[in-house]
């Protein structure tokens, strides 16, 4: 009877022993999946403002997954924004090091940079983001890398990422008003006025429309300047740019 009792207790210690990698696969799918519902729920809490919550959304997803860089990029937002600078960096290198081609932490983690005037760090780390051929808005980062160039005084490359922004997305406000400026600023207001064509028929912003008055003022295209001059103080009635027309009016 005894051996009976032997044989069966080490049967069910095998068996329970025994965990079969489909089993495993399938227990790390749930662990990333309750880590990615943690961090989704972290993002939502961050772009509400509601920091606190959202470093507990995130820290909750780096605990029940410690591989997930994603988890660590939303910490890196946080802290960031929390002026916890120190902290903030070595979340974002911790993404980055967990998953080399997360091209949101490159983007995210050049921002930071940017915003510290640590530029030449930062331009490399949105040149890393745009390199992952999956990246779903690489025209973001380029402005990005664009505006730290302008900050950090490198107009030439300035005008090269400016360029590649708007090769992938031609309507782009922002990239279409940066690269505009500097062709504006370097004397060729002609070029600087093409620059604008795209955007200002699919839907200008305020700084956009404001360039053009002063590019056609610049061209004496009295028409086109009378057109956007309208259009700006039509469209955005309070804003700054319009204010500013009636000022020197």
């Amino acid at each position: 009877m005894m051996r009976y009792v032997s044989f069966f207790i080490i049967i069910l210690l095998v068996l329970t022993g025994c965990v079969s990698p489909q089993q495993t696969q399938k227990d790390q799918e749930i662990i990333r999946a309750r880590a990615r519902a943690h961090t989704d729920l972290g993002a939502a809490y961050y772009q509400q403002n509601k920091l606190d919550v959202a470093l507990e959304e995130f820290s909750l997803a780096a605990e029940i997954d410690p591989t997930f860089g994603f988890a660590f990029n939303g910490l890196g937002l946080v802290n960031a924004a929390l002026k916890q600078d120190e902290v903030a960096s070595q979340n974002f290198k911790k993404a980055i090091a967990l998953e080399p081609t997360n091209s949101e932490a490159h983007n995210n983690y050049g921002n930071f940079l940017c915003a510290r005037g640590r530029y030449d760090e930062s331009v490399k780390e949105y040149l890393m983001a745009v390199k992952n051929p999956l990246y779903s808005t690489p025209a973001a980062a380029y402005t990005n890398a664009g505006i730290c160039s302008v900050r950090k005084k490198d107009a030439r490359n300035a005008e090269v990422y400016f360029t590649k922004a708007l090769e992938i997305e031609p309507l782009s406000n922002i990239a279409a008003f940066q690269l505009s400026t500097l062709q504006f600023q370097r004397k060729d207001a002609a070029l600087a006025y093409k620059t604008l064509e795209n955007v200002l028929i699919s839907g200008a912003s305020a700084d956009v429309l404001l360039l053009a008055v002063k590019l056609a003022k610049t061209l004496n295209f009295k028409e086109a300047e009378n057109k956007y001059r309208m259009q700006l103080q039509e469209q955005y009635p309070n804003s700054n740019q319009a204010k500013s027309l009636l000022t020197k009016e």
